[in-house]
């Protein structure tokens, strides 16, 4: 074989192999089968629920001479509305950023003078506490109910640290559960 004739013949052997490969690449290793229904056991979380604030005020560094001594209980509440014909309970799920000495806790948020040795405790209607990152809260529904209010409570926990004064501030997401 001449020189050009056996570089043709490298070159079509290369181009046969890529289009095996290239074929190969395509071929079916499996397959992805998606169930589930579509239904109607939820609510729409009211306007003015979608951000809401509870205000402590100012508490005294002494109301916390002990780990677990606590604050006033803040009350504040979700309001849900439009319930969907399927609605029969709801859950309340809070998340954030945990405290490191209670995980059940919400830490507050660090900033340069803040305070330290306390964080946020989040409690149901009846002053249960709901850990962080748990559902609590439950609430019956009814099918189509117009409106519901879910009551809470939080406050100050001295979490064993040092308690220091300062902005004592932090931020939870709530998630909604429903049966």
């Amino acid at each position: 074989m001449t020189h050009s004739l056996l570089s043709r013949f490298a070159a079509l052997f290369l181009f046969a192999l890529f289009a095996l490969w290239a074929t190969s690449s395509s071929a079916h290793d499996g397959s992805v089968n998606i169930t589930g229904s579509i239904v109607d056991k939820t609510c729409a979380v009211s306007a003015d629920s979608k951000s809401l604030l509870v205000t402590f005020g100012d508490v005294s560094r002494k109301t916390f001479a002990r780990a677990g001594d606590a604050s006033r209980y803040e009350p504040f509440a979700i309001n849900l509305e439009k319930c969907g014909a399927g609605a029969s309970n709801v859950t309340v799920t809070f998340t954030g950023n945990a405290d490191s000495r209670d995980p059940a806790l919400l830490a507050l948020t660090v900033v340069a003078g803040g305070a330290t040795g306390v964080a946020i405790a989040i409690y149901d209607s009846e002053k249960e506490q709901i850990p962080l990152g748990q559902p609590g809260g439950g609430s019956d529904l009814a099918p189509n109910q117009a409106s519901v209010t879910l009551n809470f409570y939080a406050r100050y926990l001295a979490n064993g640290g040092t308690v220091a004064s300062g902005p004592a501030n932090s931020s939870a997401t709530f998630m909604l559960n429903y049966a």
